[in-house]
């Protein structure tokens, strides 16, 4: 597609905390991860006490962040050279490859969902596509349109 660009997919913390609900869902996780994590590790600790600590800490440490880098908010952008409502059925077709299905929307933004996850928030504006949502249904929708 010569007339479309697409941006890297960022990591955008600021839509983390969009609601009271969202902040909810944060807090709750972290105080999962304090208390739970730590729990973990001295209970690997009991399981084998000559183990060294290192090999205990670090895979549970990993383990427990990896949801936080997956379902981490993105954005991408997608610039094109003529009017981006054209591109809304190109995105239709690639996230329906990807599990979402349009859950609504108004002039100018679209929404899709996918079972429970997160949906993902596209702005149509005159010749670009701003795309919030998961990170790494971001990355692979990147991958898609790139094709």
């Amino acid at each position: 597609m010569k007339n479309v660009t697409i941006s890297a997919v960022a990591r955008d913390a600021s839509r983390l905390l969009y609601s009271a609900a969202a902040v909810r869902r944060v807090v709750l996780f972290g105080l999962t991860l304090a208390l739970g994590l730590p729990a973990i590790i001295v209970a690997f600790h009991l399981l084998d006490p000559a183990a060294p600590l290192v090999y205990i800490v670090v895979p549970v440490l990993a383990g427990g962040l990896l949801p936080v880098l997956v379902g981490a908010p993105g954005r991408l952008v997608v610039n094109t050279r003529f009017d981006a409502r054209h591109m809304v059925g190109t995105l239709d077709q690639t996230l329906g490859a990807l599990g979402y299905a349009q859950a609504g929307g108004g002039p100018g933004a679209v929404r899709y969902r996918a079972g429970s996850r997160e949906e993902i928030a596209v702005t149509v504006r005159d010749n670009s596509l701003e795309i919030v949502g998961p990170f790494t249904t971001l990355v692979a929708l990147q991958k898609h349109i790139a094709c």
